[in-house]
């Protein structure tokens, strides 16, 4: 049975439906994340789920109990705001104890779950200063202690790494997902920032326009996305226009631009589909090898790879390469384009009108 059950739950405004026929099943321990654009539903589904937000439709289910018109001080959840919401006058033990307090723990079982809690996040010798006296890091385990000394059976996180610098983010997702496997919570995260989505959670939930449109672990999202929308959120992808026909011998193929390509799974005989590709997996050969013919228009050195804009008789393709010490491609250059066929993806497929 699931730890975490949303049954076809939305949100309406008016007229205005924030989130539509949400359906998840969440397995005890497992960490989803909730990943979309800017007004997605992403938050509101969150919102919903910590009880801050009144549910139009559906049911949320906890270890089997209906929560879905529980209170949300009485749901028991843990929660990581974007801001973190510190309480500025209080020291760092007070904080994380605050949660303790008000559930009225004993004294002496109180300090040791809060010594434990600032252990989890190594915080233990900044116990008496200030959130003022603080870094953004520092912050942000200050909140996730507080969030987890009160054992919550699901960790609710909003955004919690947004406010950090790039480098600090990076570092704080990787120690985020390392305390989560240590306590074992239950966690839903909510993000707009692909590359922490797939980097730290068990399954993604991509969202848009307040559906889900994808629920797949990390790998399968990316390598696998269901339509035009997902291929180019999660990562960057080369949509290819194609028309699918039958060859003289009977076999289909996909026509894209002036070239023959070998038809992927899930292409509609006889209509139109979109293909993707994605930059890391087409790469430039010598001018006169490969599939097509292509110029070099623009280059990008990323440090760890460069980013090349390819004008080509599909289209101006991206394309990434890695950094490995060799002269990189001159602008205006010519070079041979090639991929193997095994990484074309149909993200949108449908009979011709």
């Amino acid at each position: 049975m699931s730890f975490l059950r949303l049954q076809h739950v939305s949100k309406a405004y008016g007229n205005v439906r924030a989130v539509h026929d949400f359906s998840l099943e969440v397995a005890k321990g497992e960490f989803v994340s909730l990943l979309g654009p800017s007004g997605c539903g992403k938050t509101t589904t969150l919102q919903m789920i910590a009880g801050f937000v009144e549910v139009s439709e559906g049911v949320i289910e906890l270890e089997g109990r209906d929560i879905t018109r529980t209170k949300a001080n009485a749901r028991g959840l843990g929660i990581v705001f974007q801001t973190y919401a510190l309480f500025p006058h209080m020291t760092v033990q007070e904080n994380v104890a605050f949660g303790l307090e008000m559930r009225r723990c004993p004294a002496a079982e109180r300090r040791d779950r809060t010594a434990h809690a600032l252990a989890l996040v190594h915080l233990e010798r900044h116990a008496d200063r200030y959130p003022r006296e603080l870094s953004g890091g520092q912050r942000q385990r200050v909140a996730l202690a507080r969030a987890l000394v009160i054992r919550p059976p699901v960790l609710l996180l909003d955004e919690p790494l947004s406010n950090l610098d790039a480098k600090l983010r990076e570092e704080m997702q990787f120690e985020l997902r390392e305390i989560q496997r240590q306590v074992g919570t239950t966690t839903i995260m909510v993000t707009h920032d692909q590359a922490e989505a797939m980097s730290i959670s068990d399954r993604v939930v991509v969202m848009e326009a307040g559906r889900i449109t994808q629920v797949d672990a990390p790998l399968s999202v990316y390598e696998h996305p269901r339509n035009a929308f997902i291929s180019t959120f999660v990562g960057k992808a080369n949509l290819l226009q194609a028309t699918v026909e039958a060859g003289a011998d009977g076999q289909m193929f996909a026509k894209v631009g002036p070239l023959q390509l070998a038809v992927p799974m899930g292409a509609c005989a006889g209509g139109d589909a979109i293909l993707a590709l994605r930059p890391e997996k087409l790469y430039c050969t010598a001018p006169g090898s490969g599939r097509c013919e292509g110029l070099v228009h623009q280059r990008f050195f990323l440090g760890n790879q460069w980013m090349y804009t390819v004008r080509s008789p599909l289209g101006e393709l991206l394309v990434s390469a890695v950094n490995d010490g060799s002269a990189p491609h001159e602008v205006g250059q010519s070079v041979g384009m090639d991929w193997h066929d095994s990484n074309l993806r149909v993200v949108s497929s449908g009979e011709r009108a």
